[in-house]
């Protein structure tokens, strides 16, 4: 067996494709390499190699006619060896639901942490497995090395940890089946038997480094019979390449010199810096900001003639916006990983079916649900659409914030024909709610029932259409298979969690999609001939070694063997070496502040940043570039202060009825009229999770209305009698609001100690001559207008009180201080409309029901002054509606206190106009 090493640089398979035919001279001559296998880490590495061979063959012999090596990883080939005496591997998902049954038989720790632990278990298993575990002789020595192993990693020096392990392999072993690494371990042995073809080996790493006990015993055992040939990178400390030689002294193997006396000695022997244009280091102000330069730096990659680019994404999440981002200008994005599968819509879609089933239907999954683009998918598209805007309507007017039962009569109340495809649609999702809402079931039921629930949306089809949606239907079927006869059975939260887990650890790809750039994990990128590089997120948080898992310390791992913080450090270091080393262009980017702190670049490029302006006195760090680099910055086209916003209403759109509180926005803020009443750009009605002031004073109004309707007189009662029924009114309707959030109960209390003052204030106004008459009364006006038109005026009376002599006042309750209704009466055009409405009405007040005492504030003192200023709205009204109508602009001149509040300000910009 032999071992050699290539400096690693952008000709390193060039340089590997001559040393191998070199190596096979008489394949070489024979046009046939065929007889060749060659194994690589990855297969991407593959197309490298095998490219690398044609040129080289081109070059040796002049023919383009070359029958080349077989490719594979090791443990695929391995993998693709049939071992009729043992029975197949169990697998993974199998293995995870022993591990957490076992767990769950001993009661160590909380149910809600078993998925995790089980799941971190198996990969220790893994390890130690790998770490303990030479090649075996065949499946009984097998089976004695783990025992020994295992019994040996028992000791009592680890304690729990180590009861834990032993215990729980002990309990896999008692299946009698072996897992996939043990497995794989036969299957090495099995071909280090029959040594068929020369192998040549390439690695991205040293040997120790790279392969296992087993692995290295294999190619030692295999190259008893044949040729066996190994080439790997150049360590950067025997590297004789400038990059590697400034990046040896930016991360020595010992810190025994000072940074300061490296740099000034890395300075004398070269003058020049290797790494200048080859590696820029970007901070970007946030995430938009950060894939925007991302964005601009590829799109200047591309105009520049490179036709393969490397991103790097380790910032997962930014790099989905970067992807986004650059599809929309037309650039597709060649994913070579995949996409988590929880981040998918189909994922999405099965979570809020889940949420609905755990939450009691908690509207925002409805909605979710509803909303999602593989749900009834055999309805039609307008139908569907017309359907789920109905429901949303519904839950937002009846402020439904969980239960389809609830949900379901207020589509009832609603009593108009278009309530009917919601209707179905519900049924839909009552049905599948259903099917999931059951017993505890084994993990192969659960499945059946997601997937008898999703036939029941009518979402099957359009996942099957969805390459994320038929990862997600593949990954169930798979489970189903493997999972068959397990007999462990799980409530709906256990199987929810273990279903989570599963979408977290699986991924999606489209295969069919080719393009120049690509996305790739940072030691996928090794060796490969990219034209650049573009790594997004290169700070501390998304750049730091892997970790080694919870359970045995760092000092622990390492006697046992096993991988430690150390290995995970020396690996990154080493992907970071092989990136910069082969790859001509490095961008690196980072977001400099998250969450309003400072956010660190990672440690390796801090340390190379500080080293080379040390050395050369210039930074690698530089500014991001311009979202438009073709786009030269011109005074003449920068943005100016507009005017204020006036739009003019098209005849067509001027609205012919209008509400009181519609005439309130008109005369605070004609802008605001414009946008909620002409465009309907209103905001939709937000569901109360929280009982606030407003649904407090619907309650008070609605239990007056309740005690006045059975009690008009309430003179005629005794006062304990009156109490008492009021009292009986106000938890009838408080009671369902107390059923939805108990923090009702607050609010019936702060009510109910203003009980008494408002029948004494009751008592009072019936000994002046007046008595309620009616609640909740629907008035409408038409108003004719200068150019021959009209308006039609409406609103609804809270309260209507009657005196002998029939003359009639106007009440609007409020649960306000009498101060607060008094320091807004001066502008105030609610009483004086309502008194346009009604007619003759002789008074017109607010009812002020949060003080100690409860008092009437009257608009105007006297019948003639309200008639007077009824009259006044009334021509205010249809000289603005007559202006409207002839095109007069809507000019946005509300002040303070009406913009505050105001959902229009981002339209009308107000606060920007000079």
């Amino acid at each position: 067996m032999i071992v050699s090493t290539l400096p690693p640089g952008a000709s390193f398979f060039d340089d590997l494709a001559d040393a191998l035919l070199a190596a096979f001279p008489a394949q070489l001559a024979a046009g046939d390499l065929s007889g060749i296998r060659v194994l690589v880490p990855a297969m991407p590495m593959a197309a490298e190699f095998r490219a690398a061979l044609v040129r080289a063959a081109q070059r040796c012999s002049g023919s383009p006619a070359l029958l080349l090596p077989r490719f594979d990883t090791l443990r695929t080939w391995a993998q693709s060896l049939p071992l009729p005496a043992v029975a197949e591997p169990l697998p993974a998902s199998r293995r995870l639901v022993l591990l957490q049954e076992a767990l769950r038989a001993r009661a160590w720790f909380d149910e809600r942490a078993l998925w995790g632990i089980a799941a971190e278990m198996a990969a220790l298993f893994d390890e130690l497995t790998a770490a303990s575990i030479g090649l075996p002789d065949d499946a009984e020595s097998l089976v004695t090395q783990l025992e020994q192993a295992y019994a040996l990693r028992a000791s009592a020096p680890l304690a729990f940890e180590a009861r834990v392990v032993h215990e729980l392999w002990r309990a896999l072993a008692a299946s009698g089946a072996i897992d996939a690494t043990a497995r794989y371990r036969l299957q090495l042995a099995e071909l280090a038997r029959m040594p068929a073809q020369p192998l040549w080996v390439l690695l991205d790493a040293p040997v120790e480094e790279s392969l296992d006990a087993a692995e290295r015993a294999f190619l030692a055992r295999y190259a008893e019979g044949q040729v066996v040939r190994i080439c790997h990178p150049s360590p950067r400390e025997t590297a004789a390449t400038p990059v590697l030689d400034v990046l040896d002294a930016a991360w020595p193997a010992q810190l025994d010199t000072p940074l300061i006396e490296r740099a000034e000695a890395l300075a004398q022997r070269l003058p020049e810096s290797p790494l200048a244009g080859r590696l820029a280091l970007v901070a970007a102000a946030g995430r938009e900001h950060e894939a925007q330069s991302a964005v601009a730096q590829v799109a200047e990659w591309l105009l520049s003639g490179k036709k393969r680019i490397a991103l790097i994404a380790q910032d997962r999440l930014t790099a989905r916006r970067v992807r986004a981002l650059l599809e929309r200008e037309g650039v597709l994005v060649s994913d070579e990983t995949g996409w988590l599968l929880s981040t998918s819509r189909a994922a999405a879609a099965v979570d809020a079916l889940v949420e609905v089933v755990a939450g009691n239907a908690y509207h925002r999954d409805v909605l979710d649900l509803c909303k999602s683009p593989f749900l009834f998918a055999d309805l039609d598209a307008s139908v569907r659409a017309d359907a789920v805007a109905t429901i949303e309507a519904a839950i937002r007017t009846g402020s439904v914030a969980s239960g389809l039962a609830r949900l379901r009569r207020v589509l009832l109340e609603l009593g108009t024909d278009s309530v009917a495809p919601s209707l179905a649609v519900l049924d839909r999702i009552e049905a599948a709610r259903a099917l999931l809402d059951s017993r505890p079931a084994t993990l192969v039921r659960w499945i059946g029932r997601l997937i008898k629930a999703l036939e029941a949306l009518g979402a099957l089809d359009a996942l099957r259409a969805d390459t994320a949606g038929q990862a997600l239907l593949d990954l169930l079927e798979a489970r189903q298979l493997e999972l068959e006869g397990t007999d462990a059975v799980f409530a709906l939260s256990a199987w929810r969690d273990w279903l989570n887990r599963e979408f977290e650890g699986a991924s999606f790809r489209d295969g069919s999609l080719v393009s120049p750039v690509v996305v790739t994990p940072l030691n996928a990128v090794c060796l490969r001939r990219f034209e650049a590089a573009l790594m997004i997120g290169g700070d501390q948080r998304h750049l730091a070694p892997a970790a080694t898992g919870a359970f045995f310390n760092q000092s622990v791992r390492r006697e046992l063997g096993l991988r430690t913080l150390a290995d995970s450090e020396r690996e990154l270091r080493r992907d970071l070496e092989l990136l910069l080393a082969t790859v001509p262009q490095v961008t690196v980017t980072w977001q400099s502040v998250q969450d309003g702190e400072a956010n660190l670049l990672a440690r390796e490029f801090l340390v190379l940043s500080a080293l080379h302006a040390e050395a050369w006195k210039t930074p690698l760090e530089r500014p991001p570039l311009p979202a438009r680099p073709d786009a030269a910055a011109d005074a003449s086209t920068a943005p100016v202060p507009t005017g204020q916003a006036a739009p003019s209403v098209a005849p067509g759109l001027v609205p012919a009825r209008v509400s009181v509180s519609a005439y309130g926005s008109l005369v605070a803020c004609p802008y605001r009229f414009f946008a909620r009443h002409v465009l309907r750009l209103g905001e939709l009605d937000e569901v109360s999770e929280e009982m606030e002031k407003s649904d407090y004073g619907a309650l008070v109004h609605r239990s007056l209305e309740l005690f006045h309707g059975r009690h008009p007189r309430v003179s005629a009662l005794a006062e304990a009698d009156a109490l008492a029924a009021l009292q009986e009114c106000v938890n009838a309707v408080f009671a369902p609001a107390i059923g939805e959030n108990l923090l009702a109960i607050g609010w019936r209390q702060r009510w109910g100690q203003r009980l008494g003052a408002y029948l004494d204030w009751q008592r009072a106004r019936e000994a002046a001559g007046w008595h309620w008459a009616q609640a909740e009364t629907p008035v409408t006006r038409t108003l004719a207008l200068d150019d021959g038109g009209s308006v039609e005026l409406y609103g609804r009376i809270d309260r209507i009180d009657r005196r002998d002599d029939g003359a009639a006042a106007l009440l609007d309750y409020k649960t306000q201080t009498a101060k607060a209704i008094r320091d807004r009466l001066d502008d105030d055009v609610q009483l004086p409309a309502y008194a346009l409405l009604h007619g003759d009405a002789g008074e017109a007040a607010y009812v002020a029901l949060d003080d100690e005492t409860v008092a009437a504030v009257r608009s105007c003192d006297d019948r003639a002054s309200l008639q007077a200023s009824a009259a006044a709205q009334a021509a205010r009204l249809t000289c603005s509606m007559t202006a409207m109508r002839a095109g007069t602009g809507l000019p946005a001149h509300g002040v303070d206190t009406v913009c505050r509040w105001c959902e229009a300000a981002g339209l009308c910009r107000k606060a920007y106009v000079a």
